[in-house]
C-alpha cells in the first residue's frame, strides 16, 4: 500500500509542476523527471523526510544548481574587458 501512495504523490507532483514550467519558453528549470528521480532518492534514503519536504528541497536544489549554471554559461559568453 505504501507504493502506492508513493507513486501517486509523484504523479501529482508532477502534474502540478508542469504548468510551472510552460512559463519559460526557453527551457524548463527543472523537468519533472529530474525532480521524480531527486524525490525517489531523497525518500528512499531517509524514511522519516516526508514526500512534501522532499518535494521542496528537490526543487530548491534543481533550482539552484540551473541558475548556478546559466550564470557560468552567461558569464562565459560575455567578454571580461570591453574594447573601448
Amino acid at each position: 500500500m505504501n507504493g502506492r501512495h508513493f507513486l501517486i504523490v509523484i504523479a501529482v507532483g508532477l502534474v502540478t509542476s508542469v504548468p510551472a514550467f510552460a512559463d519559460d519558453s526557453k527551457s524548463p528549470a527543472v523537468t519533472p523527471r529530474q525532480l521524480a528521480h531527486c524525490m525517489i532518492k531523497r525518500v528512499r534514503s531517509s524514511n522519516s523526510e516526508s514526500y512534501r519536504d522532499a518535494y521542496r528541497a528537490c526543487k530548491d536544489q534543481l533550482e539552484s544548481a540551473h541558475s548556478e549554471r546559466a550564470d557560468t554559461m552567461t558569464a562565459a559568453r560575455l567578454p571580461e574587458d570591453p574594447k573601448q
